[in-house]
C-alpha cells in the first residue's frame, strides 16, 4: 500500500477529514488511517484513484504521495531528504506552513533544494517534471510528491449570487459538494434533494457525474432553479418532501438542507411534522446500506433514529452569531 497525505483546508474543524476518508473508502480497495495532524490527514491505501478524488474533493487542497515524515527541524529534514528515492526528473519544491508551525516554509524549501542539488537533482521553476510538497504541521514535516490538486477556484465561480437565479439562505458550493461526498455516492448513481430550492446541492452532484433528482414544493423556486440547471443532466419536480413520487429503495443517496431561517417557507402544519414525515419518506426510498446527509438548525438525532436511520457522524457549522447548523450523516 502507498501512503498519502491530504492537505486539508482550515474552513471547518471536522468536515475536511471526514470528506477525505469517505472518498478514500469508496475509491480504494483497502485503506487505513495512519495519523491526523492539523489540516493534514495521512492514510495508507491500495489502488486509490487519486485523480477522481482530486476532481471531487471540496475541502482538500492537494493530495501528496508521502515519501518521508520527519520532526519539524531542518536537521531532520536534511536527513530525510538525503534518503528520498526520486526519479531523475527536474523538480519544484513548495512548502506550506499550517498556522504558526515552524520552521518557515521558505527555509524548508531551501533545505530540500540544497540536499537535492548535492545529490545531482536539478530544480526547474517554470517547467518542473515533478512537484514536491512539504506540509509543516503539528511538529512534523510531511514530504512527498503532489499527485492531485483540487480546483477550489471553480467553487468560487459558482457562488449563489453569481448564478442566474438566487435565493437567500442557501449552502455555499464547497459545503454542498462536501455533503455530497460524505454520502459516498458514485458517478452514475442517483442522489435526491427533497428540499431542492435553487438546486445548489444538485449542481455539485451533477458536476461529478451523479444523477441528481430534486423535489421542491414552491413553484416560484422550481421555475427559477431550472435556469440554474441549464446544460446539466438533472431532474427537478414540483412536489412535497412528505409524499415523494418515488419507488421504494430507488435512491442511492440523499442530501437535504432542511428549511430554517427567515427566508424558509414551511409548507406543513409545523416544522416538526415536516421533518418527521420527510425522514420517513427518505427511509422508504433510500436503498439499504446507503447514506444520507441532513442539515438542520437544531439537534434532530432522536427523530433520525426513531425513523430507523443510524447516526454515523454529527458536525456543527457556525454560520453567524444567531445560526449554528447541525450536520448529520446517517446510514440506512
Amino acid at each position: 500500500m502507498k501512503t498519502y497525505a491530504f492537505e486539508l483546508s482550515g474552513e471547518h474543524e471536522s468536515l475536511p477529514r471526514c470528506e477525505a476518508l469517505a472518498l478514500v473508502e469508496v475509491f480504494s480497495t483497502r485503506f487505513s488511517e495512519i495519523e491526523f495532524l492539523e489540516q493534514c490527514l495521512i492514510v495508507e491505501a491500495e489502488g486509490l484513484d487519486v485523480k477522481t478524488l482530486g476532481r471531487r474533493l471540496a475541502m482538500t487542497h492537494r493530495i501528496i504521495e508521502v515519501l518521508a515524515v520527519c520532526p519539524a527541524d531542518l536537521e531532520a529534514l536534511a536527513e530525510a531528504t538525503s534518503c528520498l528515492k526520486l526519479p531523475p526528473k527536474k523538480y519544484l519544491i513548495r512548502a506550506r506552513r499550517i498556522r504558526d508551525a515552524a520552521p518557515p516554509a521558505d527555509a524548508v524549501e531551501r533545505e530540500v533544494g540544497r540536499i537535492l542539488f548535492q545529490r545531482g537533482y536539478r530544480a526547474d521553476l517554470s517547467h518542473p517534471e515533478q512537484l514536491l510538497r512539504a506540509i509543516i504541521t503539528s511538529g512534523r514535516i510531511v514530504l512527498g510528491v503532489e499527485v492531485a490538486r483540487t480546483d477550489r477556484s471553480s467553487f468560487e465561480m459558482r457562488r449563489p449570487h453569481l448564478k442566474p437565479f438566487f435565493h437567500p439562505g442557501v449552502l455555499m458550493p464547497r459545503m454542498a459538494r462536501a455533503l455530497v461526498n460524505l454520502t459516498q455516492v458514485r458517478a452514475g448513481e442517483v442522489l435526491l434533494d427533497p428540499f431542492a430550492g435553487t438546486c445548489g446541492i444538485l449542481i455539485e452532484a451533477c458536476l461529478i457525474g451523479v444523477n441528481g433528482v430534486g423535489i421542491e414544493v414552491q413553484p416560484r423556486l422550481v421555475n427559477g432553479a431550472l435556469c440554474n440547471l441549464q446544460d446539466l443532466d438533472c431532474g427537478l419536480l414540483l412536489g412535497d418532501a412528505k409524499r415523494l413520487p418515488l419507488h421504494d429503495s430507488s435512491i442511492d443517496a440523499a442530501v437535504l438542507d432542511t428549511p430554517y431561517g427567515r427566508s424558509a417557507k414551511i409548507m406543513a402544519a409545523s416544522k416538526e411534522l415536516l421533518l418527521r414525515e420527510s425522514l420517513e419518506e427518505l427511509f422508504r426510498v433510500i436503498r439499504p446500506g446507503r447514506r444520507m446527509a441532513i442539515v438542520a438548525d437544531r439537534s434532530i438525532e432522536k427523530m433520525i433514529e426513531e425513523v430507523g436511520f443510524v447516526l454515523l457522524q454529527k458536525h456543527t457549522d457556525r454560520v453567524h452569531r444567531s445560526l449554528t447548523r447541525q450536520i448529520f450523516i446517517c446510514g440506512r
